[in-house]
């Protein structure tokens, strides 16, 4: 109706400045200049009025879910409702998300890239402990083993000569066990004898003399025996009987042959000789690792290592399983930065209990650091600011929110530490709770639909 109204009036006006205009031949002399232009401006701001008015009227109400300005006076009003209801319709179009208050440490998230490496500490590069030749081979790389398995049987060139002393020191030992005997023999019938006359004292101390003289001579062929024996034992690594295993009929069991075996289960990954080969300890013949753990150096920027402590929790993801996470743990921050790059190589120790991780894949690691201790923690778009204050939106039942002031701590990724004025397992507005800081702010609730 008002529409309507002052488009009748701008219509009149701008008749009534036409006519005007076309009597002005007739009244030139009667009617003033100022008085075409009065009904010339009055005629237009009558129009422009009439087009602003219908223009508001066929904006669309979607536009009216644009967010919605605080006016200055109504933020510096204290006196704000203490609860907003909500209409079911708008209830449904704002799509509310609910959230929990949670009790836990603020944990904040460093990303790094790093790649998949062995655990150096269940890594074994068998070397052989002497000079020899390989009898022969029982693995290939690849092949998984338990601990104590065969690997390879070594003729070892020293081993036979380390047995060859020990057997002549049981010899020596022998002879020497037999010659104190004499001796403690002559002694006592020297000292039977010297009861009737029959022999001097001097005779029965150099009998004497003779018993101690042996008993000297049997220990130092006891002491070479012993250290013959542990000389053999250091250079046969493990004999075949003593891991469970047995060796094949064609290969003996005595002498210079001995088996070589896993010091742990694991895959042989590298196997670097061949039957018949002769080998030496400075080479290492075998590797066999433990990938049931495997280390992720991650590369850590110097900006980001202070907040990185040893036993910080570990995510690592890998583009062969993408919706797949591994945890672990920081087991090691080095010393020093390098300096090619400005990084940090930051051991992470990864279970791998199913040989997923491979050695050398490029992995994404989040190092989860907690920032001080446990605290209430809400995510940072439920809070918003009223009259300067954070606030958050609890649901009180009935389609009404109270608010509530709460101060706040430190932010890390998307959460925020409230120290007061919440408590854990309190629920609270998260996504859309601005929403509702605009319908406290104008007493009305935005509408979407």
């Amino acid at each position: 109706m008002m529409h309507t109204r002052l488009l009748q009036t701008a219509h009149v006006f701008a008749i009534d400045g036409t006519e005007s205009g076309r009597g002005s031949s007739l009244l030139r002399g009667t009617l003033p200049l100022a008085r075409h232009r009065l009904l010339l401006s009055v005629a237009t701001v009558a129009i422009a009025l009439a087009a602003g008015f219908a223009a508001g009227r066929s904006l669309p109400s979607a536009s009216i879910a644009a967010p919605v300005s605080v006016p200055a006076a109504v933020a510096a009003d204290p006196d704000l409702p203490a609860t907003i209801t909500l209409s079911e319709s708008k209830l449904a179009n704002l799509q509310l998300q609910i959230e929990e208050a949670k009790s836990g440490p603020l944990v904040h998230a460093v990303s790094a890239t790093g790649s998949v490496g062995y655990d150096q500490l269940h890594v074994a590069r068998i070397r052989p402990v002497a000079r020899g030749r390989i009898e022969s081979l029982d693995v290939n790389p690849g092949d998984r083993v338990v601990a104590g398995q065969r690997l390879a049987v070594l003729d070892n060139f020293d081993l036979s000569a380390a047995h060859s002393r020990a057997l002549s020191a049981e010899a020596a030992l022998g002879q020497a066990q037999a010659q104190l005997k004499a001796a403690n023999a002559a002694y006592d019938r020297a000292t039977n004898l010297i009861r009737n006359d029959l022999v001097t004292q001097a005779e029965v101390e150099a009998r004497r003399a003779t018993v101690a003289t042996m008993e000297a001579d049997l220990r130092t062929k006891q002491a070479e025996l012993q250290q013959y024996r542990e000389e053999e034992a250091r250079l046969l690594p493990m004999r075949a009987d003593a891991t469970g295993a047995s060796l094949s009929g064609d290969q003996p069991t005595s002498g210079s042959r001995g088996a070589i075996v896993a010091p742990f289960a694991g895959v042989v990954d590298s196997v670097s000789v061949a039957k018949g080969e002769i080998t030496d300890p400075a080479t290492p013949i075998l590797t066999v690792s433990d990938l049931s753990t495997v280390w992720v150096q991650a590369d850590v920027a110097e900006k980001d290592l202070g907040a990185v402590r040893v036993g910080d929790a570990v995510e690592v993801r890998v583009s062969a399983f993408p919706g797949r996470a591994f945890t672990g743990r920081v087991t090691y921050i080095p010393d020093q930065i390098e300096t090619t790059t400005g990084m940090a190589k930051v051991r992470c120790a990864i279970p791998n209990p199913d040989g997923a991780l491979r050695v050398n894949m490029f992995a994404n690691v989040t190092i989860l650091s907690p920032q001080g201790g446990d605290a209430v923690l809400v995510p940072s778009e439920s809070l918003q600011d009223v009259n300067g204050q954070s606030v958050v939106f609890i649901p009180t039942g009935g389609r009404q929110f109270a608010w509530r002031v709460v101060r706040t701590g430190p932010v890390a990724n998307g959460k925020t530490q409230i120290t007061s004025g919440l408590a854990a397992g309190a629920a609270v507005v998260g996504e859309g709770s601005y929403w509702l800081k605009a319908a406290l702010m104008q007493s009305t609730s935005p509408d979407q639909g």
